[in-house]
């Protein structure tokens, strides 16, 4: 099960899927305010949305997965093990933390105004400050192309659903329950991370008791599945012991 971050659908996953398919049965889906899914009304916690994910492997007839989650999606992932142990076989943690920094919650500030003004596509450029390393900023014909993508999205993050989902984050604190994580751990970042920091990663695999890994990714920073679907496969695939 493969769980998007802030602000992403389960179409952020696209360019890894081919190669993790050949090894998984690999689920996705839009978590709540993204996508095509629609936008609850009231407020709504990482345990609700962690809750989704465990109704939708329910629905699905699946007793237990492999879980990985990526910044957001890595609070729900923690969510999860927490709550439904049974339910997760080995869990992946990808450019997450437990708690998020007041930096980040200024950052995350500043882009819910930029959407609630209506600008689009300086909401995307300045993100992608956030999430790729500068070697991909720097390739102008690249970031251009994955700007224009985003804008002609079909199904885009909007005002709201953003604002849903920061608020989510801003609640969100697992330092005291890292304890209660039992599944098999792996811990995923990029060293060129300006979101997530090297500190952040090692409170995680410090507190969680059975973290077999930790990988900190050579010119890599945020959204590492995106901007290096390769390495990102890679990682997984040899963590999980599916190849060498």
């Amino acid at each position: 099960m493969l769980i998007s971050g802030l602000g992403s659908d389960s179409q952020s996953w696209l360019p890894v899927l081919d190669v993790l398919a050949e090894y998984f049965k690999l689920i996705i889906y839009d978590n709540r305010g993204v996508g095509r899914t629609k936008y609850p009304k009231g407020n709504f916690q990482i345990s609700t949305i962690a809750k989704d994910a465990v109704c939708l492997l329910k629905e699905l007839g699946i007793e237990k997965a492999d879980i990985l989650g990526h910044s957001m999606g890595g609070f729900i992932a923690q969510e999860i093990a927490i709550k439904y142990p049974q339910k997760v076989n080995k869990l992946i943690l990808i450019s997450t933390c437990s708690i998020l920094s007041e930096k980040n919650k200024l950052i995350f500030e500043n882009f819910k105004r930029i959407l609630e003004r209506g600008n689009y596509e300086l909401f995307i450029r300045e993100f992608y400050k956030l999430i790729f390393t500068k070697e991909f900023l720097n390739n102008r014909e690249k970031a251009e192309s994955a700007v224009k993508h985003a804008i002609n999205y079909p199904f885009p993050v909007t005002a709201e659903g953003f604002n849903l989902q920061v608020e989510v984050i801003n609640n969100f604190n697992s330092q005291s329950k890292l304890d209660k994580i039992k599944a098999e751990t792996i811990v995923i970042s990029g060293i060129e991370d300006i979101l997530i920091t090297a500190e952040e990663i090692k409170y995680l695999a410090d507190n969680i008791p059975n973290v077999k890994k930790t990988l900190c990714l050579e010119n890599a920073a945020h959204s590492i599945h995106t901007e290096k679907p390769d390495v990102f496969t890679a990682s997984v695939l040899k963590c999980l012991n599916q190849y060498n």
